[in-house]
């Protein structure tokens, strides 16, 4: 029975695994890359689907799926944002692009959006409901408890730039899982990452006290 069990945890203590050998190093060598790379060679070299894993472009979601998500949280997203900078700290809005922002573009939504959202939505929440299933259903979406774990564990990695306050980034992390587990491809979570952030650099730049 315990062999059993063990073999039937395995993809969660792999997934934690590898997650322990690649924060080290992305952060060490400072190639977010890695993020892609390392589970990219383990899927490759497993010789698994990478379909399963979200390297597809099948059902991404319609075109009325993703105004009405971007209505919903990227709009209360950037009015948040200004209302607290105008209220606590009298900053003013300004629209200005960050320097460099075709470069920011490409990071953003190549280099780190789509690195990250592979490890910690393709591989790792993938990983995490191989072992706990997907028993729960959330506005079209089948899930399980691999996707509030691997937000969780998305957002303990973030702590070493920023201490405990980078906890915050728990909630976009469980949009992304939501994003993952109602569609098939892991570009649809790795977009609004990457936007996500491009909206925090825009407005960041615009607002000024």
């Amino acid at each position: 029975m315990r062999e059993a069990d063990s073999a039937r945890s395995w993809p969660a203590v792999e997934g934690v695994v590898l997650l322990a050998v690649t924060f080290p190093l992305a952060v060490w060598l400072r190639v977010p890359t890695l993020w892609f790379v390392a589970p990219l060679a383990l899927i490759t070299l497993t010789q698994r689907s990478y379909a399963d894993y979200g390297l597809t472009v099948v059902n991404p979601g319609s075109l009325r799926f993703h105004v009405a998500v971007v209505l919903g949280v990227f709009v209360p997203y950037a009015l948040g944002h200004y209302a607290i900078a105008r209220w606590w700290w009298g900053a003013d809005f300004r629209f200005q692009l960050p320097e460099q922002f075709a470069t920011a573009v490409f990071d953003q939504l190549l280099i780190i959006g789509l690195s990250e959202e592979f490890f910690f939505r393709g591989y790792l929440q993938t990983q995490f409901d191989r072992v706990w299933g997907r028993p729960y259903r959330c506005l079209g979406a089948h899930w399980g408890v691999g996707l509030p774990l691997a937000a969780a564990l998305f957002a303990v990695c973030h702590m070493w730039s920023g201490g405990p306050a980078r906890l915050i980034v728990l909630f976009p992390g469980l949009l992304y899982g939501w994003l993952r587990a109602r569609s098939d491809t892991i570009l649809v979570p790795a977009a609004y990452h990457g936007v996500s952030n491009l909206v925090m650099q825009v407005m960041l730049e615009s607002l000024r006290t």
